[in-house]
């Protein structure tokens, strides 16, 4: 029997919104929607919000160890683009995950990316058991995330957790081992640390579990906001910079000043 071209539609977003001047005006809201068929395919959105223009934007989407590009694009304020990739059938039973960043320039020069996590199901697979939730606290320079787990299956489960965070945020290790018993739940915490000091706004996190329950493929995702915020201590030192060197300025003049006087006496 022909499998059928559309069998299943799976759709994620994810919304990057920066506040301030640090990203000009950048907010792009993405979507990936996964269609079950022979082959899968991708589609791939992302829609410019924001009032300054997006240039070299484009997809990269890893989906069982393999990595897929689309064209470059260039998103005006209020423009769109969507991509089409199709995917290799999946290896077994159940569902997968593909992993997209959609990369992007703003008007500033800077380089960042919003990641979208989308479910593939394969044909005849079942759904996943486990639950994810993902809480995400503010982060400065660094803070903190936290991602439960639950499993209501009667028999234990063990996989690998992937965590998904925006270009500039890194968490370290991306991937680690995890286990929860039957009918048990676990916590996982996260440090997330904000290396390319983006400016305060909102960015998108995904977490996604991955583990084998008999004999079927699972992937399981969570998504958070994570709010990025000034940082209190960098606000500090930066007027107590400038007061240091005030100062010294201050100082150099008064022996400028005294060697002249003793000059002339």
């Amino acid at each position: 029997m022909a499998a059928r071209a559309v069998a299943l539609v799976v759709t994620a977003a994810a919304v990057l919104a920066v506040r301030g001047a640090g990203v000009a005006g950048v907010r792009l809201e993405c979507t990936a929607a996964s269609r079950s068929g022979a082959p899968p395919t991708l589609d791939v959105l992302a829609v410019n919000a924001g009032d300054q223009p997006a240039r070299d934007v484009r997809p990269e989407v890893v989906y069982q160890r393999k990595t897929y590009s689309g064209e470059t694009a260039a998103l005006d304020p209020g423009a769109r683009r969507e991509w089409r990739v199709v995917l290799a059938p999946p290896s077994a039973p159940g569902t997968f995950a593909a992993m997209v960043h959609v990369h992007y320039v703003d008007a500033l020069g800077r380089r960042g990316s919003v990641p979208v996590v989308a479910e593939v199901p394969a044909p005849d697979g079942s759904p996943a058991l486990v639950r994810l939730r993902l809480e995400a606290h503010p982060v400065a320079r660094a803070g903190s995330a936290t991602l439960l787990i639950e499993n209501p299956d009667s028999h234990p489960i063990g996989g690998r957790l992937v965590v998904v965070l925006a270009g500039g945020l890194a968490t370290d290790p991306e991937t680690l081992p995890a286990q929860v018993g039957a009918h048990g739940r676990t916590s996982v915490p996260l440090v997330l640390e904000n290396r390319a000091a983006l400016p305060s706004g909102s960015y998108p996190a995904y977490a996604l579990f991955e583990y084998t329950a008999s004999g079927e493929h699972h992937a399981a995702v969570a998504r958070a906001d994570v709010e990025v915020v000034a940082d209190a201590a960098g606000t500090r030192a930066r007027p107590l910079l400038v007061g240091v060197s005030a100062l010294a300025a201050t100082l150099a003049l008064l022996a400028v000043a005294w060697r002249r006087a003793a000059a002339r006496g």
